[in-house]
Formats: C-alpha cells, sequence, structure tokens
C-alpha cells in the first residue's frame, strides 16, 4: 500500500468514525437524496405553511408549542378547518401548558368540531408533580407526508410585530423538507402523538411518483424526547469537532458549565465561535441571567452579540462552512433535557454558506460586547439609546410569554444555574457582573421577606402540593398492586 493510499484510508476510517460519532449522539442517521429550503422569519415562513396547507389532499400533521388565538393563529385555524370538512385528515398537537388560555377557552372546539383530530401534549394535572415541566416545544408541520417544515417559529401573530405599536417582526428561521427524511418527521410526530393516547394509524404511501432533487441534501432531523439529550450531545459534539468557525443563534442562552467550557476550549484553540443573543427577551429575566455568562467566554475569545431589535428567536448553528443546525432547541436544560424539541442539522456547503451569510446580516442589526476599561469589563461596543416609552411599556404591560407558567418555570432553571455559580463557587464573579446579581440577590431577598411576614403564602401552597402528590402517587401505587394482584389471580386460574 502506497503512503496515498495509506493516508486515504485513514481518512475514510476518521469520516467513518465521525459519523458514527454524530449518528449516535443525535439518536438519528443521516439520510441523503433531499430538498432542502431555507426560510427566514415569519415574512417567508408563515405564507410557505398557508400554501403547503391549502395545496393538502391527504393529510396535515402539525406538533406545535404555541398556537395563538391571534390574528394568525385564527387564519392558520380557519385553513385547518376548510381542510377538514374537505377530507383531509388533521391532526394536531398542541402544548397544554403552552396554549393554557387557548386550551382552556375552547380555541380549538371549532377544529374538532370540523372533523380534525386534537390532542394536548401533558395536560395540566397537579398529580403529575415535576413532569408538568417538560413541555412538546416543537414546532413542526407535515403535509401530506411529502414536505416538512422544522423551525424555531410558533403559529402566533407575535412573530410578525405590530407596526402600530412600533413592535418590529421577531428574527427566526426555518426550513422545508422534501425527500425521504420527511418520513422521520413523520415517524417523529407519530411517537409524540401516541404518548398521547392510541397511536396513529396511516394508510401506506406511494413515493414512485416523487422526482428526485436536482441538488440532493444529506440531513439528520434530530427529535429529542425528555432524558435522551440528543441534541446536547450534538452541540457539544459540534464544539468539540469544530476547527476554523462555530456561529450560534439563540433566543434563551443558558448553557451549562459543560458546555461553556466547550466553547471556551473551542475559542482558545483558535475556532471563531461567536454568540448572537437577545439584547431584551419575552422572558424577563433573560437578559440579566444570560449576561452573568459573558465575561468568562470574552476572555476566551468567544465573541458576543445582542440583537438590536425587538427579539430573536432563532435556534441556529453553522460550524466550518459546512454544517448548519436550525430547529426548536435552545442552549438551556429545558431543552436538552425536559423538553420534546425537533431539530434538523443539515450536511451541505451551499446551505452553510447560505446561513453564514444571513448570521453576518443578522450582526448587522446588532451590537457587539467586548471587554473594556483597566478591569476589563463586559461592555457595549457602542452606546444605545434607550427607548424609554417601550421600557415604560414593558412595566405597564408585562410580555405575553411572562404570563405563561411554562415561561415562570424556564425562567427559574436558568436564574438557578446562574446562582449556582456563586453559591458552588464554579467560578469567579467579577465585578463587572454586579449589576445581575444585585438584582437577582434583591429580588430573593424581597421574596424571603415576604415569605417571612406571610409564611402562609408558601406554607399553604405547599401543603397542597405535597397532598395532592402524595395522593395521587398512594393511588398510582395501589392501583399496580391491584393490577399486579388480578395477573397473579388470571394465571392462577390458568394452571389445571
Amino acid at each position: 500500500m502506497t503512503e496515498f493510499q495509506s493516508a486515504e484510508s485513514d481518512a475514510r476510517s476518521i469520516r467513518y468514525l465521525a459519523d458514527q460519532a454524530f449518528a449516535r449522539s443525535a439518536g438519528a442517521p443521516l439520510t441523503g437524496g433531499n430538498q432542502v429550503e431555507l426560510l427566514f422569519d415569519s415574512e417567508q415562513n408563515f405564507p410557505a405553511w398557508l400554501s403547503a396547507v391549502d395545496g393538502a389532499t391527504e393529510s396535515i400533521l402539525i406538533e406545535m408549542y404555541l398556537f395563538s388565538d391571534d390574528a394568525f393563529g385564527r387564519r392558520m385555524r380557519a385553513a385547518l378547518i376548510d381542510k377538514a370538512r374537505a377530507g383531509v385528515r388533521v391532526c394536531l398537537l398542541y402544548d397544554a401548558l403552552g396554549c393554557w388560555r387557548e386550551h382552556l377557552w375552547g380555541f380549538f372546539k371549532p377544529l374538532r368540531q370540523a372533523g380534525a383530530e386534537v390532542r394536548a401534549y401533558n395536560p395540566i394535572n397537579p398529580l403529575r408533580g415535576l413532569a408538568l415541566l417538560g413541555r412538546n416545544h416543537r414546532k413542526l408541520f407535515v403535509v401530506d407526508r411529502r414536505q416538512a417544515f422544522v423551525s424555531g417559529l410558533c403559529i402566533s401573530s407575535r412573530w410578525e410585530g405590530d407596526p402600530a405599536k412600533h413592535l418590529s417582526p421577531w428574527r427566526d428561521t426555518g426550513v422545508r423538507l422534501i425527500g425521504p427524511v420527511v418520513e422521520e418527521a413523520v415517524a417523529a410526530f407519530c411517537d409524540s402523538w401516541a404518548s398521547c393516547g392510541e397511536a396513529l394509524r396511516l394508510p401506506p404511501r406511494s413515493t414512485e411518483s416523487e422526482p428526485s432533487p436536482q441538488s440532493p441534501v444529506t440531513v439528520r432531523l434530530i427529535a429529542t424526547t425528555p432524558t435522551t439529550a440528543h441534541m446536547m450531545r450534538l452541540d457539544l459534539l459540534i464544539a468539540s469537532f469544530a476547527r476554523k468557525s462555530l456561529w450560534l443563534t439563540d433566543a434563551y442562552f443558558m448553557g451549562t458549565s459543560l458546555y461553556l467550557s466547550a466553547l471556551k476550549q473551542a475559542a482558545q484553540d483558535g475556532v471563531d465561535v461567536r454568540l448572537l443573543v437577545p439584547r431584551s427577551s419575552d422572558i424577563g429575566w433573560i437578559a440579566t441571567v444570560s449576561r452573568t455568562l459573558y465575561r468568562p467566554l470574552l476572555e476566551a475569545g468567544v465573541r458576543v452579540f445582542e440583537w438590536n431589535g425587538q427579539m430573536v428567536h432563532a435556534k441556529s448553528a453553522v460550524a466550518d462552512g459546512r454544517w448548519a443546525r436550525i430547529g426548536s432547541s435552545n442552549l438551556n436544560l429545558s431543552s436538552w433535557l425536559t423538553n420534546r424539541e425537533l431539530d434538523v442539522a443539515i450536511e451541505d456547503a451551499e446551505i452553510a454558506t447560505a446561513m453564514e451569510v444571513k448570521f453576518i446580516q443578522d450582526l448587522g442589526q446588532a451590537t457587539e460586547i467586548v471587554l473594556k476599561g483597566t478591569r476589563r469589563r463586559p461592555a457595549l461596543s457602542e452606546p444605545r439609546d434607550i427607548d424609554l416609552a417601550q421600557s415604560v411599556q414593558q412595566l405597564i404591560h408585562p410580555s405575553a410569554a411572562a404570563r405563561h407558567a411554562s415561561a415562570a418555570a424556564r425562567q427559574a432553571a436558568r436564574i438557578s444555574d446562574a446562582l449556582g455559580a456563586v453559591v458552588r463557587g464554579t467560578r469567579p464573579v467579577e465585578s463587572s457582573e454586579a449589576a445581575s446579581f444585585l438584582s437577582i440577590g434583591l429580588f430573593l431577598l424581597a421574596l424571603a421577606l415576604l415569605v417571612g411576614f406571610f409564611p402562609y403564602l408558601v406554607a399553604v401552597p405547599l401543603v397542597l402540593v405535597l397532598a395532592i402528590s402524595g395522593c395521587g402517587i398512594a393511588l398510582r401505587a395501589l392501583g399496580l398492586m391491584w393490577q399486579r394482584h388480578q395477573r397473579r389471580h388470571e394465571q392462577d386460574k390458568d394452571l389445571p
């Protein structure tokens, strides 16, 4: 064997091992022969969704965290009602906590009356205890089992903004998929559907008439379920494998110490690591808590940017100009460990280049955070004017997401991770972070005073939760014991 042949053989072995590592981390194989179309913001995603629904002839499968009772939500509901009445099978799985108001106020009743099949994921039930924290955070459309849409966008008008209130559209990213990977999207939907009731039975589908894509793209569909941590392992792997660049956009950044270390080590190894996050968030605490993570990243060479607009909600990554990720997973424990999430990893230079171009364009609408002064404090690279009217408006009218109990639960998880940095001493807290930690500390002190003077505010709910949880667990145990007794009784009857 020549030296060239030996080197080529080694390269093939390395590629095989890398693919094996990706497949095992993501829990999904590479699927070739697909057509992939990037869709940016509501301006491109919403019309594509409505057009696909309008052209549906067989089935429409939707898995959605948020389906709002607003202008776009009602428009989508009307389109689905028309299709259901026309004989198209419509299956909608929405998250019961994300859509708690719509769930309680009967927003989905007209869909059911039209013949659509509608289920709520993880209905609110105190007997389930901490299981309530696990939500279905996916954003998935599958139409006629021939095309699938995966994104970070929900069925809600908030992504469109409101010019009358000077609210700009949210920045977000989605993708349209056509090809063999769509069957994996169907399987992911069916798995979620079966977790809420009877399994979904679909007739066989012919693929003979489907044309092959002109530029086939290799795709990996990552369907994360609670405790699988598929995306967490893949995100860590990408941070380790990136050789030239790793550009991240995340709406609710709260990376674990393990992930932060991976980013820092990549940057220290010469990788161009950049992170784009919101300046202001629809979840009030997110900007404050995220900023407590900036300094160690900046010191390691990671470049951090804050979005200047209303909200950047995209969850995407692009590495080395050849790998890209788009979907619903945020870089935090909620997405990695407790939720159902859906993401697409794309191994294609053309798609990755398009994502890089969009990222650079986004940085034009963002401000870089840099270390300044003798103490090297994180600071804005350029001063920004504060919109006082908007700030007052936010104080008077809290954001919609802040009214969701699910958002509060995710907030608490992020805050506790930041506090852990102080309490456990996992890293030094610098003076530049004093303002962020002071606000958290004052909040906790106010909460302590409130509980001290009015202990029943904690005692009564705690007693109720413990009592209900205890009763629920005891009843469940008794039910299991009864089932075991019945099985033994039937086995004894069968004995000769």
